[in-house]
């Protein structure tokens, strides 16, 4: 019998979005500290001015030293942009699993483990599970988990694409086309978030541009791109994500 248990990070990007993630970080590190021995909360703040700093380190202290919070930030994204957000976050993830958590989202008490038994069920080298409600407007559709290894391997999300809108969807279909096994729950113990309008999430987005405009295009840039057979994204880029001047908060 196997009793190899994979660990999970939590993957959670912001900028200025405060007035959330102080509703969403504590409980969230209430609901899985029982099993904080397998699972992190990666957070990667792009240069906040709303107090987000200073909250974590006065709050956090323990859960940073102990390594079940890691806190980053930098300055080096000026304008939001989900996909190189996102990717940033996942490259500084640690464990074996890696579970996109935007900063307005709630896992549910004891979310963390069941993502990781969900995944053990599922096949951890084989599966991408999404964990969405079914609702399109209640912000759990970005809840995507897979192993990091084929997070990378698929090239993360597509930075080509603009700053919002689509990219989520995108990492699905081409992941499903490279063979990934697409697994969904709608369990609603584990996929709350707070509501949000598309209007607020354009507020650190430089672009004349609203989401569904942009949503579109990317639509459209990642259908052409799938239909060309290109599966894995930013093949042309030396690297995803930001990698430079990244502080990481020890204490």
């Amino acid at each position: 019998m196997n009793n190899f248990e994979p660990t999970l990070s939590f993957c959670i990007t912001c900028k200025n979005r405060f007035k959330q993630i102080k509703k969403t970080l504590p409980h969230n590190l209430q609901d899985n500290r029982d099993h904080k021995h397998l699972i992190e909360f990666v957070l990667v703040d792009f240069g906040s001015t709303d107090g987000l700093q200073e909250w974590i380190y006065d709050n956090f202290r323990e859960e940073m030293r102990c390594g079940y919070l890691k806190y980053y930030y930098t300055e080096e994204m000026k304008n939001w942009h989900s996909s190189i957000a996102k990717n940033t976050a996942h490259l500084l993830a640690l464990n074996e699993i890696v579970t996109n958590l935007d900063c307005d989202n709630y896992t549910g008490l004891n979310g963390g483990k069941f993502v990781i038994d969900k995944m053990v069920e599922y096949g951890v080298r084989s599966t991408i599970f999404h964990q969405f409600s079914n609702n399109r407007g209640d912000g759990s559709y970005g809840r995507i988990t897979l192993s990091k290894r084929n997070f990378i391997c698929i090239g993360g999300y597509d930075e080509s694409l603009e700053p919002m809108g689509y990219q989520d969807v995108d990492l699905i279909i081409r992941s499903m086309i490279a063979g990934f096994s697409y697994r969904h729950t709608d369990d609603t113990r584990f996929n709350r978030a707070i509501p949000n309008s598309k209007e607020e999430g354009l507020w650190n987005v430089e672009t004349k541009s609203n989401w569904e405009q942009m949503n579109f295009r990317n639509y459209k840039r990642s259908r052409n791109n799938i239909l060309s057979g290109n599966l894995i994204a930013n093949q042309s880029k030396e690297h995803i994500g930001i990698l430079d001047n990244i502080h990481v908060f020890e204490l």
